[in-house]
């Protein structure tokens, strides 16, 4: 591939109601050739020592404008090799290909149906440096078989393509819309996972424990590295990260024939 040049996205917007718009909208629909970069997830974790992560999304699909696999997000090294990333299979309306360190996974769930924009998927993906990944879509638990762990090493997560935080691997660009992204320095369990999918708006059962003598328990809640959730009122290149950790994430697009927009959409 010839040298990209990439530059922050450029907002433009098609009518005065959107300039004045104050009610946030719910999601960001992707177009193609546009991305968010997010910082290294080296940097992002909570303690040198803590290697365990879980990486959450909602999303629904969109109208595809590309002959490639649209890519949800990557993680890539300096050396170009994928580390993990999640591909919307052309063609298979519910069908989904992992790529984990190289090696390729396809699946089908029936829960998901990317030709439908409104029918928002909980996916998760629960991996470390000591332990195979594991996938949901929603509560399902997919079964990937020989995955070995994942070393996240020098790479950046990336929203809406397959690349590196170099660039020289650019490729993939998303087609559809996410409502929100979570990353949490942890491995969230089984149930946690499942009562998510149920309730798209909550992070648990109960968002704080305290013992008997009402002191306040730790829990998973105390590992969210970043969350993004794209409830916007205004466009800007600068994609805040709501969890007070300064994980915030920076739009980028290819050229000005691409662009990410606000939408009412959103997981109900």
């Amino acid at each position: 591939m010839g040298l990209i040049k990439w530059l922050p996205l450029i907002l433009f917007f098609s009518c005065i109601d959107m300039l004045t718009q104050t009610t946030p909208y719910n999601s960001l629909y992707f177009t193609g050739g546009s991305w968010i970069e997010f910082p290294g997830i080296e940097t992002m974790k909570m303690h040198s020592t803590t290697n365990d992560f879980t990486l959450q999304f909602l999303v629904s699909g969109g109208e595809m404008g590309s002959q490639e696999a649209p890519a949800l997000f990557s993680i890539v090294d300096s050396e170009k090799r994928i580390k993990l990333t999640l591909l919307r299979d052309m063609g298979g309306e519910n069908s989904i290909t992992t790529i984990v360190n190289g090696d390729i996974y396809s699946m089908i769930d029936d829960e998901l149906d990317w030709t439908d924009s409104d029918n928002f998927s909980l996916i998760s993906f629960v991996f470390s440096d000591t332990a195979p990944l594991k996938v949901y879509v929603n509560d399902n638990k997919q079964t990937l078989s020989n995955t070995g762990s994942i070393i996240v090493g020098n790479s950046n997560l990336m929203l809406g393509a397959v690349a590196n935080w170099n660039y020289t691997r650019l490729e993939n660009y998303w087609y559809g819309y996410v409502d929100e992204m979570r990353l949490w320095n942890t491995q969230l369990a089984d149930s946690t996972i499942q009562f998510q999918a149920k309730h798209p708006d909550k992070f648990g059962e109960y968002y704080r424990y305290t013992d008997g003598d009402g002191i306040e328990i730790d829990t998973y809640l105390d590992s969210l590295i970043g969350i993004w959730r794209f409830n916007l009122s205004d466009l800007t290149a600068t994609i805040i990260d709501e969890s007070g950790n300064g994980n915030d994430g920076t739009i980028y697009t290819y050229d000005g024939n691409y662009s990410i927009e606000l939408s009412e959409k959103g997981a109900q």
